[in-house]
């Protein structure tokens, strides 16, 4: 394992949001008139109104959007890089979105801070245009942006923007902390993503990078790290895997306890998936089920409080360890699997709880499963025993 990356510095530069190019907004009424867009929670620069009556006065205008950007500097094991972080002002506006920060690493002699702004103005912009055509509907974590870049060192590029929860690691010294973290991706990595989810997806390309616990730098000219190729022959290439947002598993190696947290849109998937194949259809004498059509797999995603990351890759004899501390005390997967013991398997199989690959599987018999069953058809908080492991399951 290559030595842990710190972030070596991270400095704030005395920079006024992106201006607006003319034309990009129809013009305001001369009392609303800026000189430059601004935050929702600066004041704006703006000409005294006359006096009107109230029947004239016109109506308030949001905002324009705009970025701001601050020089960024990190350091890893083998080098050291400088980028810039553009966080978008005023995606906020739309009921329930969140503002959206991208990392980009500088490339002297490609291309410069002023070739740059332009393409994240126009990148902030087709975002905001796309929730506005889907009705209001943010953007959020574990989804995907597709877009065309057009570069100034390579080009036209097919490229999209992978959304997670901002990693403290992402954030840095930005004001505003409640922000989604963007990351420019390939076609190959957005695939990964959409199919692996976004805990596989980037661990393996932050432990690649040697950043934890994600890519703390877009880079959009470099090949692509990761690829479904890499994930041939896994374990979740011969279950059906339920493509479920926001849920974490933190299995703690002290206490023997496994925390999972399920999201609200999460447990509703993993409910439909259950009431197909409930308990009572499987169970036979014994403690035992007929078959394993009691298992449901599902993806997990980036916990900013993880100290370490199972990861896995087509080729490797079991789970590895990405680690964000020396001697972790926690793990965290990027997919779990609960199955019962078959009634052929009782003799043979233990219940309990153990990392495979780069998930974690949960072996339990039929009155255990059942327990469990039905804490998550109820959405009913539980501390259920598994073999000589114990998980704690909550709702977020």
């Amino acid at each position: 394992m290559p030595p842990l990356p710190t972030i070596s510095q991270q400095q704030q530069q005395q920079t006024m949001p992106y201006p607006v190019p003319a034309g990009a907004h129809p013009p305001l009424p001369v009392q609303q008139q800026q000189s430059f867009p601004v935050p929702n929670h600066a004041s704006p620069v703006a000409a005294s109104p006359p006096t009107a009556p109230p029947s004239q006065q016109p109506l308030a205008a949001a905002p324009a959007l705009t970025f701001a950007s601050i020089v960024t500097s990190f350091r890893t094991s083998s080098e050291s890089v400088q980028a810039w972080t553009f966080y978008s002002l005023g995606l906020s506006q739309h009921s329930g979105q969140k503002e959206i920060v991208i990392t980009l690493r500088q490339r002297p002699g490609k291309y410069t801070l002023e070739s740059v702004q332009p393409i994240m103005y126009q990148l902030f912009h087709q975002m905001n245009s796309h929730i506005q055509a889907s009705g209001g509907r943010p953007l959020g974590a574990g989804q995907v942006f597709p877009c065309r870049l057009n570069t100034p060192d390579v080009g036209a590029l097919d490229r999209a923007v992978l959304l997670v929860h901002a990693p403290a690691e992402c954030k840095g010294q930005l004001e505003n902390k409640d922000v989604l973290y963007g990351l420019i991706a390939t076609m190959e990595e957005m695939a990964v993503f959409s199919k692996y989810g976004a805990a596989r997806c980037l661990t393996n390309m932050g432990n690649d990078l040697e950043t934890w616990p994600v890519p703390l730098w877009s880079d959009w000219s470099r090949p692509p790290l990761v690829t479904l190729q890499d994930f041939e022959g896994s374990l979740t290439e011969r279950v059906s895997v339920l493509a479920t947002k926001n849920i974490v598993a933190t299995l703690d190696t002290i206490s023997h306890r496994l925390m999972l947290v399920l999201s609200a849109s999460a447990l509703e998937l993993i409910q439909q998936d259950l009431r197909r194949f409930p308990p009572a259809s499987g169970p036979v004498v014994g403690n035992g089920f007929s078959s394993d059509l009691t298992r449901v797999t599902f993806l997990l995603d980036i916990d900013a409080g993880a100290q370490a990351y199972l990861t896995w890759r087509n080729g490797q004899e079991g789970p590895a360890i990405f680690n964000a501390r020396p001697n972790p005390t926690s793990f965290h997967g990027c997919w779990i699997t609960l199955s019962g013991i078959g009634a052929h398997e009782l003799t043979t199989i233990q219940e309990g709880i153990a990392p495979r690959e780069d998930g974690i599987e949960l072996k339990m018999r039929a009155p255990t499963w059942e327990r469990f069953y039905q804490a998550l058809i109820s959405k009913t908080p539980a501390v259920v025993p598994v073999g000589a492991e114990t998980v704690q399951l909550s709702y977020a």
